[in-house]
């Protein structure tokens, strides 16, 4: 029978990746002080670069004309592991996230939100190795559509009028007017899942708003499943009985547009010359407020790819699954995909801090914005700017400190 539970939101801890990482005495830090009183008398070394645009925000999707064409785009992706159609699905930035939690069932490599100890690099091997045959035993292209399920016939609550009202207040709260729950059933390397997806209309036009999400709360599965159910034998009966036609695959229509390739796009510019100018272009960009081009100053594909997975378990000693820098080893483009964009996430936090910070400093309150209950990365990252004045930032000077351990070097700059 199906599974129920008790429903668990997990949240991720952020980290903070400071500009410069430094390990100073204290003499040294009333070395800086003193330095900083000298560059606070001199006049701008570096001006900023004119005629800059802001070019960061994503562009609106043209959406589907239906909440089962929003789900059909979404599995199309999946199939083709193509994690930008599947995120051109959604209204707003997916959850990368969820994404990799569905993606460890439909593998089914069993992980759990509880630590991996590894006491040695043989046992790193070993898990290592499990986790990239698990990935690689996948075929995506074998994903099939075999039909939706009505929700009301999994849990009458469902089509309760005070539920249904529910949702069109949940819709209005993110820009839409309405917001139905869709239950894909679909085979992966013939075994059978359910998947449940939110799906709000806006101006008239769907879009996917999250995974499992209101649904899948209602029906008692975990949080980390992500409204993905695997069918056991016994619940392979309830699926049959719900779709009978098995021998229908409802995304061969969009066999015809063939594989869509890889979805990453080269976020990172081709490096700096110096690491001086690489802090100044990224301080260029941030009085710009151009986020795009800040997180392509940088390391993104480039530290995907030479990220060393197994030394990182080994240095940890422990492995846990949506707690680790990156989830998966990038054996195929898929999960490369998938750990460009959580490189891209761990940035976009980073930016957030330092906006946070910089609103601190400049006195300016956001209890209001830490209160809402709607405050998310990409909220932050499109509010905080607004209350900012970023383009009055100027550069003062950059500082390499040679007795420190750094990364970016010392920035000085005021706003």
């Amino acid at each position: 029978m199906m599974k129920r539970g008790k429903f668990v939101l997990a949240v991720a801890a952020a980290f903070l990746v400071s500009g410069s990482l430094c390990a100073c005495s204290a003499q040294e830090s009333s070395e800086l002080i003193e330095g900083k009183k000298v560059i606070s008398q001199m006049h701008s070394k570096l001006p900023l670069q004119e005629g800059f645009t802001n070019t960061s925000q994503t562009t609106a999707q043209p959406g589907f004309d239906s909440p089962e064409s929003a789900v059909k785009g979404y599995l199309t992706g999946l199939r083709e592991s193509n994690l930008k159609c599947m995120a051109d699905s959604f209204s707003e930035n997916m959850d990368t996230d969820d994404i990799m939690r569905q993606f460890a069932i439909l593998c089914g490599l069993g992980l759990e939100d509880v630590p991996v100890r590894l006491k040695n690099t043989a046992e790193v091997k070993a898990f290592v190795d499990n986790l990239e045959s698990g990935i690689k035993a996948v075929d995506l292209k074998s994903v099939k559509l075999v039909g939706f399920v009505d929700p009301g016939d999994l849990d009458d609550a469902y089509t309760n009028e005070k539920h249904q009202e529910n949702l069109i207040r949940i819709a209005k709260r993110y820009g839409g007017d309405k917001m139905v729950s869709c239950v894909a059933a679909i085979e992966v390397d013939g075994r059978k899942f359910f998947l449940i997806f939110d799906v709000i209309r806006k101006d008239g036009r769907w879009f996917n708003h999250q995974l499992g999400g209101i649904f899948a709360n209602m029906s008692g599965m975990e949080r980390t499943e992500v409204g993905t159910l695997s069918l056991e034998t016994a619940d392979e009966q309830i699926l049959k009985q719900l779709v009978p036609d098995f021998s229908k695959n409802l995304l061969e229509a969009e066999a015809e547009h063939g594989a869509l390739g890889s979805a990453a796009i080269n976020e990172e510019t081709g490096g700096f010359d110096s690491s001086q100018m690489a802090v100044r272009r990224y301080l260029e960009y941030l009085a710009a407020n151009e986020q795009d081009k800040m997180i392509g100053t940088f390391a993104v594909e480039s530290y995907v790819d030479h990220f060393d997975f197994r030394t990182r378990l080994e240095s940890s000693g422990a492995y846990i699954f949506m707690q680790q820098e990156f989830n998966f080893p990038a054996v195929t483009d898929f999960t490369r995909d998938l750990n460009i964009e959580s490189r891209k996430n761990d940035i976009r936090w980073n930016l957030l801090e330092q906006y946070t910070a910089l609103c601190v400093f400049s006195e300016i309150d956001t209890a209001d914005l830490v209160q809402a209950e709607e405050l998310d990365v990409s909220f932050g990252l499109s509010e905080l700017p607004k209350r900012l004045n970023t383009s009055s930032i100027k550069i003062w000077d950059i500082l390499v400190r040679k007795k420190c351990q750094s990364l970016m070097g010392q920035m000085i700059f005021r706003i």
